[in-house]
């Protein structure tokens, strides 16, 4: 378990290499996402640097987040986008920490970790000896940081040349 929990922050601590002092220039709407990713980043970081862990230490920071994740969300903090990818991350990082000493939730936990990874890389996880590498999926959670981050950062230049292929678009349509 503490091995988990030190792998995913070392992982998770290469997103803060990251200019995540862009936050301030984005728009106000996103500012509860921007900063619970940084929790969530910086949560796994502390227990790195600290060197603790463990069930009852990752489980409470998570909860944390959760409540605040919800919290943000009903009061329409986040993007809907946003919400569901990282929702996401977090039950995946709950189900990886889960234990699970008589197998009974193995099925469960294994198709929705594989599945999270298939989505993120587009290629099945290599398996050894039967077991899903935490590291893989401490990789997989680190470019699904990368990429909400980044499609947080680039809304509004999606959101222009949506614009523009609507206009080639209709352009297309008035030719015919």
């Amino acid at each position: 378990m503490f091995r988990k929990t030190i792998l995913i922050a070392c992982v998770l601590t290469v997103c803060l290499n990251f200019s995540w002092a862009e936050m301030a220039s984005s728009a106000a709407k996103d500012e509860a996402a921007y900063a619970l990713l940084d929790k969530l980043v910086l949560t796994f970081k502390s227990m790195a640097d600290k060197g603790t862990g463990g069930a009852d230490v990752v489980n409470k920071a998570l909860s944390e987040i959760m409540a605040e994740t919800k919290k943000a969300e009903v009061q329409k903090q986040l993007d809907p986008v946003f919400f569901r990818r990282f929702r996401r991350m977090l039950i995946i990082i709950k189900l990886m920490i889960t234990e699970d000493a008589e197998g009974i939730l193995e099925p469960l936990i294994e198709r929705d970790i594989r599945e999270f990874v298939l989505d993120i890389y587009g290629e099945e996880a290599v398996y050894k000896e039967g077991k899903l590498g935490i590291g893989v999926v401490a990789g997989a959670l680190a470019e699904e940081i990368l990429n909400l981050k980044m499609y947080l950062d680039t809304k509004e230049e999606r959101a222009k040349l949506f614009e523009e292929y609507k206009k080639q678009f209709s352009i297309m349509e008035k030719k015919k």
